[in-house]
């Protein structure tokens, strides 16, 4: 029942190249001291198409409906003080099935016909600690077409990792009596599927010592608030998951277009302020709570480039002075931005980011309207250019 993956894991990596990337608060780069915001250099400043959004497409819908259960994945902290540190989130369906799972879990559940997976881990650290030694809880949540599918499902794949091991015990979750759990005696593990509605909630919970009561008062809590989140929760019907609208909004369309535009839950999507602090925080409760308060209303992401929709130009005002402004492992410091273009603001990363897999050594702040867009480059040149086609695509583009 065991399955790990650290969204982190770039860390180690980035650690072992400390010495290529100590410099990123140096000036290494030829460019001047300020740039036009006529120079796009080898950028658009045309608005993109929405072709991402045409036509039946039942991947784009598999992700579109994941991202939708993202957005009621329980938060640690939410659960117990003890796991409040978030380790990962992701979408975990493909075309090909459930590749986020483990193999014997995702071959029980494909029968059942599922068409939407998320999965979160937190843990009383936001690293990887020692096995079965301390706090954990995951949580994944697998949309299925109809209750009873939901619910063979769940039996389907309790029965396939129970079968993996004979010292597995059953064990019951007194408040949730459908909940199909097992443990093995003398380990600090216990796994348990549910279905709820028509979502299978699988939960893996860790304690420091293998006590039962321990790691099913943990699982209980787990069950209390998940069960909550997904009270609201209406998904898709299956019939209608092709046509499902990925970009609503056309937010992504607002952003300069630098990659080939193909829905990826990562690279290429739009979240809700919830789904996107869960995916890029270890303390999303928080970060959640501070866009609300900010009035964020919806996060496009593509590539290097990530647009914030705000509820109105003065919350959009605000919000670039609370990216300018909030401390980041980077320490950006502010440098020249583009001249003709006083509103946009571009900073030089003074400390390198350990938990970033890709290089942000420059970044610009573009605001317009509503809208506040943020552009990556680790070239100083470059980022320029980035945020200046941007600035004409936002201002030209509407």
């Amino acid at each position: 029942m065991r399955f790990r993956y650290n969204r982190l894991a770039a860390v180690a990596l980035a650690a072992a190249l400390a010495g290529t990337t100590a410099a990123c608060g140096g000036n290494g780069s030829s460019a001047p001291e300020s740039a036009s915001a006529q120079d796009f250099g080898p950028y658009s400043a045309q608005r993109p198409d929405g072709k991402y959004d045409q036509g039946a497409n039942r991947a784009r819908g598999m992700i579109t409906e994941s991202l939708r259960l993202g957005e009621r994945v329980v938060f640690g902290s939410e659960i117990a003080p003890e796991v409040s540190a978030e380790r990962y989130a992701d979408v975990i369906v493909g075309e090909r099935g459930l590749p986020g799972i483990q193999l014997h879990q995702a071959a029980a559940a494909q029968p059942f016909n599922p068409y939407g997976g998320f999965t979160a881990e937190a843990a009383d650290i936001p690293y990887l600690g020692e096995h079965l030694k301390q706090p954990l809880v995951k949580v994944t949540l697998i949309a299925f077409p109809d209750e009873p599918s939901a619910a063979a499902a769940a039996a389907a794949m309790e029965s396939a990792d129970f079968a993996l091991n004979g010292s597995n015990t059953p064990v019951s979750v007194p408040e949730f009596p459908a909940a199909l759990s097992h443990w093995i005696p003398s380990y600090a593990d216990i796994g348990s599927w549910m279905a709820y509605k028509s979502v299978v909630i699988s939960v893996i919970a860790e304690t420091r010592e293998p006590k039962l009561d321990q790691l099913t008062a943990l699982l209980t809590k787990t069950y209390q608030q998940q069960v909550r989140k997904l009270a609201d929760y209406n998904p898709v019907a299956l019939g209608d998951l092709e046509s499902l609208p990925f970009d609503r909004d056309k937010l992504l369309t607002r952003l300069v277009s630098t990659g080939d535009n193909l829905p990826d839950a990562r690279k290429f999507a739009v979240y809700g302020p919830r789904m996107y602090a869960a995916m890029t925080s270890s303390n999303p409760a928080d970060v959640a709570r501070e866009y609300a308060d900010q009035g964020v209303e919806a996060v496009a992401v593509s590539d290097n480039k990530y647009l914030f929709k705000l509820r109105d130009a003065d919350t959009a005002k605000s919000f670039t002075s609370y990216l300018t402004d909030t401390p980041t492992v980077s320490r950006y410091v502010r440098m020249d931005g583009l001249s003709g273009a006083g509103e946009v603001a571009c900073f030089r990363a003074a400390a390198p980011n350990p938990t970033e897999p890709q290089a942000r050594r420059f970044r610009c702040l573009v605001p317009h309207s509503s809208f506040v867009a943020e552009v990556f480059s680790d070239q100083e040149a470059d980022v320029r250019q980035l945020a200046a086609a941007q600035y004409a695509l936002m201002k030209d583009g509407e």
